[in-house]
């Protein structure tokens, strides 16, 4: 028979949660999610790679007149990702 030692799962994540650097990777990997979400299918395709380092997101494109259309946008874009994640994670999108 096992012994007193249960946890409910949710409290087990909880206090996972509060591990600062565990957390950040978890935003690092929504505010990923999310770029896909905002990019969508049509546009990911010119996306060859994107990653987040020290809070500024770096995403590298196929395309120079595509990098151009999204700088114009890239305000717009980082408000977009930063209210989905309802924080300030994001400090600056760089197009390469």
């Amino acid at each position: 028979m096992r012994g007193k030692n249960t946890h409910n799962v949710g409290d087990i994540i909880r206090k996972l949660m509060k591990n600062p650097k565990l957390s950040g990777k978890l935003d690092e990997l929504d505010a990923l999610a999310i770029w896909d979400d905002i990019m969508g299918e049509a546009l990911i395709k010119y996306i060859i790679d994107k990653k987040i380092y020290k809070g500024i997101l770096y995403v590298k494109l196929k395309s120079a007149p595509m990098r151009n259309e999204l700088s114009y946008k890239k305000t717009e874009l980082l408000q977009q990702i930063n209210k989905r994640l309802e924080k300030p994670f994001l400090k600056d999108i760089i197009l390469k």
